[in-house]
């Protein structure tokens, strides 16, 4: 007997690269560039240059700097700034702070994924510091890949993602473990589930395997993944214990959670400070996924998938 379930499939279709044209650009650049080549994805691209001045740049226009990467040049940045110099580009509709900026381009191009880097401290990493960081993560409609100071830049024109850590609190209302096993089954990548219990390491014992064992009913339910995940209790702060286990774990990718709630504007899902010390001090990049209810429906996509009873 054949029952129906749903499988959960993500799909990036138009990612966003913000850029200063900052040495850490370069590594943003490499890391959209690999995406959109596993997703056949289109790239847009915005150059921040201050509080109210921005510009966009077109796909096709994109597609020149990255068979430019391809062929080995030492500056792909530079002939990203050049094609902003010397083709069509736009300014967008919406002016004003950067993240109603950001945000507003990503609502208009259906955004699925916004990519961009906290390197120096100049340009956009100056802009994104603090609130300003906080508010852009807190409105942005889509998820967000941050490359932070110590990521490498990976080899060009490919991704490879062989072990990704999760970082959740068992929230089931999360999209973010979703994201996460959709990218180890995407990679065939090993998938580490990681709980950080910041308080009295003996009050929620029971809590704790509940939430282990709903978290793994989640993954393994919507996503059938291609291996078992693995799955670790932490006790002490959240962010610094987190980086703990990257090392140990090594993962080529963290997904955290984030939820910001209306009108209220209170984190309660993932502490902008955790998240924020989490991607100044990971080695690799950090995706930000908020709540389900709050992705715009471009993020994801449900399909049928038959299983065998």
């Amino acid at each position: 007997m054949l029952a129906t379930r749903p499988a959960v499939s993500f799909c990036f279709k138009d990612i966003l690269l913000a850029t200063d044209f900052s040495a850490g650009s370069e590594v943003a650049l490499a890391f959209a560039q690999g995406i959109a080549r596993q997703q056949l994805a289109k790239v847009h691209a915005i150059h921040v240059e201050g509080p109210n001045s921005y510009q966009l740049l077109d796909p096709d226009a994109l597609a020149i700097t990255f068979c430019g990467i391809e062929e080995g040049l030492k500056n792909p940045v530079q002939v990203l700034h050049n094609l902003f110099q010397y083709l069509p580009h736009r300014v967008p509709v919406h002016g004003g702070a950067i993240w109603d900026v950001v945000n507003d381009v990503v609502r208009r191009n259906e955004i699925d994924l916004l990519v961009l880097a906290t390197h120096g401290r100049t340009g956009l990493p100056r802009l994104l510091h603090g609130s300003v960081a906080e508010e852009l993560f807190r409105n942005v409609s889509c998820p967000v890949l941050t490359i932070g100071p110590d990521v490498r830049r990976p080899v060009p024109g490919s991704l490879d993602i062989k072990s990704v850590l999760l970082a959740t609190d068992f929230d089931a209302r999360s999209s973010a473990p979703l994201y996460a096993g959709w990218l180890a089954n995407e990679f065939n990548a090993r998938l580490t589930a990681l709980h950080v219990v910041h308080d009295n390491p003996t009050a929620h014992v029971c809590s704790i395997r509940e939430g282990i064992t709903g978290i793994q009913s989640l993954i393994t339910d919507d996503m059938d993944l291609w291996c078992e995940p693995d799955f670790i209790v932490e006790h002490g702060k959240p962010a610094a214990t987190i980086l703990e286990v990257a090392k140990t774990v090594q993962p080529d990718i963290i997904v955290l959670g984030a939820r910001y709630p209306e009108p209220a504007k209170i984190v309660t899902h993932l502490p902008w400070d955790t998240a924020a010390r989490v991607i100044a001090g990971a080695e690799c990049p950090v995706l930000t996924v908020r709540d389900r209810e709050q992705l715009a429906p471009a993020s994801f996509e449900f399909e049928s998938a038959m299983r065998g009873l």
